[in-house]
């Protein structure tokens, strides 16, 4: 006979049932509780029929408890998953930028030698607010010089100025027209291979449309549009420029290439003082057509190799000068983290305003002719290493040597 007082034995199967089926689920049965009413009725503390009543009680409660731990995993994994999740907007924004630090050392007849460090930052908002809608807002190092975005350390640590690199808004009708209108992005409507004429960091203003359209041949493109050049207060003619051009893509094979041809028209330029110049340009009439040219080839130097040449020109087809030429010409192989290119420009003195081309080819100005070489290493995804050398010569027969060293950190 059991030596425990009759009350515990009474009172036992009560509480154990209480504690079991009113517990908060977080009190659910374990393996430590059902050992607990074995033992219990192995020492005749419950009879069968308790023991039966609690153990199912207690699975009972402890599939609810599942349930609700399941349940309550869902919600918190769901509020985790939204919480995680960006705000809908970032959807329709990108942002882009690069940052570059530079030594740049530059050596000229009759001129002291010139050693500088500079950096260019830039920084691009790209929005999609509505479809076949694209906004593009973009800040960069620099000042007013349209051809240059870079700030030389000087002045002793002075801030440097950020400002307005181009503003657009760009409208695509469909599939195959599409157009923009500000200070604008232009690599989509005006095909050219070298900087001959257009330096790299010149963002033109004004309004331009594209048209592609796929054909047995390849993608052809026409491009065209105006672009502002002055804005003169006190006159109704201000100098502006319109263009359009025709082009092609096509792909044979392992070859790829794009041709194009553009015909400028500069209008209400009456004297070299109604637009900007830099002095080398001796005629103010710039009327101008431009062929520009690439082909690539596929593993000519080795599996996944890349190779191309490519070639610009141009001729003022307006000026009453016989200094109306100029082309570029070159080529370019990759393999590997490493790419090559070489150059060869010769751009007469009012073959193209003399405010538009490479700036590093010797200033910028028209009336030289030489050599670039251009060196590039990509050390990680996003940053490269880059080394471009300039070897020009003027028209009075005096040479510029310039070599820039570059590292390019690109988000």
């Amino acid at each position: 006979m059991s030596t425990k007082p009759r009350f515990i034995l009474f009172c036992s199967p009560l509480l154990l049932a209480a504690l079991i089926t009113s517990s908060v689920p977080v009190y659910a049965v374990n393996d430590a509780m059902m050992d607990l009413l074995k033992i219990m009725y192995d020492k005749g503390s419950l009879t069968a029929q308790e023991y039966e009543v609690l153990v199912n009680a207690a699975r009972a409660d402890e599939e609810k408890f599942a349930d609700s731990a399941t349940s309550i995993k869902r919600e918190i994994t769901e509020e985790i998953v939204i919480a995680d999740k960006a705000p809908e907007w970032t959807d329709k924004i990108q942002l882009k930028g690069d940052i570059r630090t530079r030594y740049q050392g530059q050596w000229e007849d009759g001129v002291i030698d010139r050693h500088r460090g500079r950096v260019r930052y830039r920084l691009g908002i790209i929005a999609k607010p509505i479809e076949d809608w694209e906004v593009g807002t973009g800040l960069a190092s620099g000042s007013s010089d349209l051809r240059s975005t870079n700030q030389s350390f000087d002045e002793t640590f002075s801030s440097k100025g950020i400002n307005l690199d181009y503003a657009y808004a760009q409208y695509a009708f469909n599939d195959t027209i599409k157009a923009i209108a500000g200070k604008l992005l232009y690599k989509s409507y005006l095909h050219k291979t070298t900087d001959l004429m257009w330096d790299g960091d010149i963002n033109p203003e004004g309004f331009s449309l594209n048209y592609t359209g796929a054909n047995d041949l390849g993608t052809t493109f026409v491009n065209g549009g105006i672009w502002v050049l002055e804005e003169n207060g006190g006159s109704e003619d201000d100098p502006f420029m319109a263009y359009g051009q025709l082009g092609h893509k096509f792909s044979l094979g392992g070859l790829s290439g794009t041709v194009s041809g553009t015909y400028y028209d500069f209008s209400e330029i009456n004297a070299l003082g109604d637009i900007a110049t830099d002095g080398t340009n001796t005629d103010y009439r710039f009327d101008a057509v431009s062929l520009s040219g690439e082909l690539g080839m596929q593993d000519v130097i080795g599996e996944g190799s890349k190779f191309g040449i490519f070639a610009d020109w141009v001729r003022n087809t307006d000026t009453a000068t016989a200094q109306d030429t100029g082309f570029a010409v070159g080529f370019i192989v990759a393999k590997g983290l490493w790419e090559f290119s070489y150059i060869y420009a010769d751009l007469e003195e009012n073959a193209w305003p003399d405010i538009l081309p490479d700036s590093d080819r010797f200033d910028g100005l028209t009336g030289v002719h030489g050599h670039e070489f251009i060196l590039n290493y990509q050390v990680w995804k996003n940053v490269t290493l880059g080394l471009d050398y300039y070897i020009m010569e003027n028209t009075a027969d005096l040479g510029q040597n310039l070599l820039q060293m570059d590292v390019n950190v690109k988000f």
